[in-house]
């Protein structure tokens, strides 16, 4: 179906916009009705890559955006005040009027607008006059994504939705447990970025479907299943699955080869000698050779017997990094090709050479802070390549407040649609249906992402050598992975091997592989050269640090990103040891945004009939996570993201123990405060936010009372009370797999995998009105399809025989040969 200009609702005269080509969603209209972290990154992302965003907010401003950190969220939206929300009851008539004028208005914006964000709750929106079905029925080709706390139905749909609520419902709290075992607040909000994540996926694959279809849909999905999101590798539990649950609750890091280590100038460095090539690399770079003759360390690193065992390689280690100051120390590793990176505030990275050469660091002029370094896009974009510059004119604020910009701006006229669409896929299975994605990548940076595209519809092949990837060592993360895809054991290296791969180049409309700077020249899958099989390939490369600058050719792993972003700083708090987080936020959060990079250079495709070249890294990746600390500006302070126990933010927003369980009390707006003052019959709490002087006693103070009656009494007096709280669950198999949300949503699958039984692990975490997803399967055994794909790719029985014969292909025979 062919998209044009006059098949576009008109927008109303007064909210037009003139955008140039400002990314590959220059065009695009966004109405933002969110009011909150996940939502506000959503629309950030989309107005980074092109689009207009109108952000209708609550007279005085949404009160759960006041925090600095929003003036980045913020940016590139155009605020428009609302008297939408409903009128107090003691509302005049002229309140009510207008606010029966703004909904009119917002119907408006909504049926000229190509997107709706809300996170409104369930029926949140029906509540303000405002419905998807409705609006739909006015703009069949809109596309509404939904954001709720856990869903729009079931049993804990009624919930109230904070971050730290949600957090210690599915149990992120004690996933990472301090040394006296109590829960540990997470500074980075993983259920949040999760979910943010998962709507960028949904929204964008809803384009690309929209685009064939000349329809729009629903998209849905919730912090619950972004606290999923967020933690799928790790989440995976099944007979025979090894996890790292077993391995301590050591700060810094349970395994010797992957923590942090404090050197002689009280410094901190992360080490990460993951697999066997950088244990040795190590052992020589330190001089510490009994690493690999002293026999208690023979399994090292892929197993390590006992607690004994790990404590005397971490002692060892310790000593030695302890005789050297941090620079002299990278400077060693580096030379010895060992991955390691130093533990950094967000803040101190501004001026680094890699995010220099990246171009990660973006200065806005002229807003009404004065001029702010901030984060830059995560992705570069080859041919439709982000531009903030427009954002940055004298008279173009970035912040979104009340009155900013101001009406001329809300004056101006936006750009057409850009371009054709594909010819129709005749079958939907998912909104990807009829994409093709061939995954070169390995370990977690790069195959979820593809994994997500897959349950979405497209078809995702994986390529990996005869011996299995290098995470094939780690099976929970394998599974966790690479799910829904179909897998041929190829060696790429292999001359027979070339003709295979041109082929499967030649049919694949995406690539991606994230091997190091340099590696993908020498096997010959860099872009010019897979340009030269497939003209307008979209291809993805996944890096470490960038492709720029001296540390481009690095090795990168989850951990040296979180250290060196600030991540493991910020999670211990201002003035104490950097803390290792369990989660793999870093790895998880690129590999998406690699999915969003793909479905970026999908839509521009879409509308223009170009491929181009995609890049994102561990870095960039980081500091986006990180870009409520990644600025400098006037006057700027970096915000404290836990108290000095770990439990939470202040005393109306943390951890407490009851007399049998912990709960956490989630008190933001100024009201859940002033319930929660009331209920304890401590006024002090009214006024109780993070920074405020006596909040720790405060907090002692409500601990002692909470301790007093068991949880589920507390829960039963706060929830009457009005005030957000949550019982803490103990572990995964409460939070998530025995937590009834998690069956009601169908977010939880079950796959077959040889060798294992009883596997479970995150299933469906984005819903889709018009073009539901599906799980095909879970992660491939080594070779699982070698035969279907090559048979596909035009290849003879015999001439598959003769492949395997010579060691090019490896063909699963029903027993999974991975190491």
């Amino acid at each position: 179906m062919k998209s044009s200009t006059d098949q576009r609702p008109k927008l109303p005269e007064a909210l037009a916009s003139p955008l140039a080509a400002h990314g590959p969603l220059t065009g695009l209209r966004v109405v933002d009705l969110t009011d909150d972290h996940p939502g506000a990154l959503v629309t950030m992302f989309l107005a980074d890559f092109g689009a207009d965003v109108i952000k209708l907010v609550r007279p005085g401003g949404n009160p759960l955006e006041q925090q600095q950190a929003f003036d980045i969220w913020n940016r590139g939206k155009r605020s428009h005040e609302t008297a939408l929300w409903p009128a107090p009851p003691d509302a005049t008539g002229a309140s009510i009027a207008a606010r029966d004028t703004d909904a009119n208005r917002a119907r408006e914006l909504i049926g000229a607008a190509d997107i709706v964000v809300e996170s409104l709750g369930p029926g949140g929106a029906a509540v303000i006059g405002l419905d998807y079905a409705a609006s739909a029925t006015a703009n069949e080709r809109l596309i509404w994504l939904s954001i709720t706390p856990y869903g729009p139905d079931g049993p804990l749909a009624g919930r109230p939705g904070y971050e730290g609520t949600v957090a210690a419902a599915t149990g992120i709290l004690t996933e990472q447990r301090s040394i006296d075992g109590a829960p540990m607040w997470n500074a980075l909000p993983l259920a949040g970025v999760g979910t943010a994540l998962l709507g960028i996926l949904g929204v964008l694959s809803a384009l690309h479907r929209r685009e064939v279809t000349g329809r729009g849909q629903m998209v849905s999905t919730s912090m619950f299943q972004g606290s999923l999101a967020a933690r799928s590798p790790m989440l995976v539990r099944g007979e025979g699955v090894q996890t790292w649950d077993s391995a301590g609750s050591d700060p810094q890091g349970a395994l010797p080869n992957y923590r942090l280590y404090e050197t002689a100038d009280g410094k901190w460095i992360h080490i990460g000698a993951l697999v066997p090539d950088f244990w040795n690399k190590l052992s020589i770079a330190a001089d510490l050779f009994e690493l690999v003759t002293d026999p208690r360390f023979e399994t090292a690193p892929l197993y390590w017997p006992d607690e004994e065992t790990r404590v005397a390689a971490k002692e060892i280690i310790g000593a030695r990094i302890k005789q050297k100051p941090r620079d002299e120390w990278l400077q060693i590793l580096r030379d010895g090709d060992v991955p390691a990176a130093p533990a950094m505030s967000a803040h101190e990275l501004m001026d680094h050479s890699q995010v220099v050469a990246n171009g990660l660091q973006v200065t806005a002029h002229g807003g009404i802070h004065g001029d702010m370094e901030q984060i830059a896009p995560p992705i570069r974009l080859s041919v439709s390549p982000w531009d903030l510059s427009w954002l940055m004119r004298s008279g173009k604020e970035l912040d979104a407040r009340p009155g900013n910009p101001g009406p001329e701006w809300l004056a101006e006229r936006p750009g057409p649609s850009l371009g054709v669409p594909p010819a129709p896929v005749p079958e939907f299975k998912g909104p990807l249906s009829g994409v093709r994605v061939l995954d070169l990548s390995s370990y977690l940076a790069g195959p979820i992402g593809p994994a997500y595209l897959a349950d979405f519809g497209a078809d995702v092949i994986k390529v990996e050598p005869p011996a299995g990837e290098g995470c094939r060592m780690l099976m929970m993360l394998y599974l966790g992975g690479n799910t829904g895809k179909r897998d041929i054991a190829l060696d790429i290296r292999a001359e027979e091997a070339k003709g295979v791969l041109e082929r499967l180049i030649s049919r694949s409309d995406i690539v991606l592989h994230n091997n190091r700077v340099g590696v993908a020249e020498r096997l010959g899958i860099d872009y010019e050269s897979m340009r030269r099989i497939n003209p307008d390939v979209i291809y993805l490369h996944i890096t470490g640090f960038g492709s720029e600058g001296p540390d481009a050719s690095r090795p990168g792993f989850d951990p040296l990103a979180q250290s060196l972003t600030g991540i493991s700083q910020a999670q211990a708090g201002p003035g104490k040891p950097p803390i290792f987080p369990k989660t793999p936020i870093c790895d998880i959060s690129t590999a998406m945004l690699g999915g969003a990079a793909m479905l970026l250079g999908l839509y521009h495709r879409d509308r223009t009939g170009r491929g181009q070249r995609l890049e994102t890294s561990l870095l960039a990746t980081g500091l986006w996570l990180k870009s409520d600390a990644f600025v400098r500006r006037e006057g700027w302070s970096p915000p404290v993201l836990t108290n000095s126990d770990n439990s939470g933010l202040c005393a109306t927003y943390r951890v407490y123990r009851a007399a049998d369980r912990y709960i956490f009390i989630g008190a933001r707006l100024a009201e859940e405060r002033g319930a929660i003052a009331d209920l304890l019959d401590m006024p002090e709490l009214a006024d109780a936010v993070e920074g405020v002087p006596g909040d720790e006693a405060l907090a002692m103070r409500v601990a002692g009372l909470i301790r007093e009656k068991p949880a589920a009494q507390w829960l039963s007096a706060l929830d009457a009370a009005g005030v957000p709280a949550e019982l803490v669950a103990e572990d995964i198999e409460e939070g998530v797999y025995g937590n009834p949300q998690a069956a009601h949503l169908k977010a939880l699958a079950f796959p077959d995998y040889p060798g294992f039984t009883n596997l479970r692990q995150p299933g469906l975490l984005v819903d889709f009105s018009e073009s539901p997803g599906e799980r095909r399967n879970g992660s491939p055994a080594l070779g699982e399809h070698t035969e279907d794909v090559l048979a596909q790719s035009g290849y003879s029985p015999d001439e598959i025989a003769t492949l395997e014969a010579r060691g090019v292909v490896t063909v699963f025979r029903g027993e999974d040969l991975s190491p």
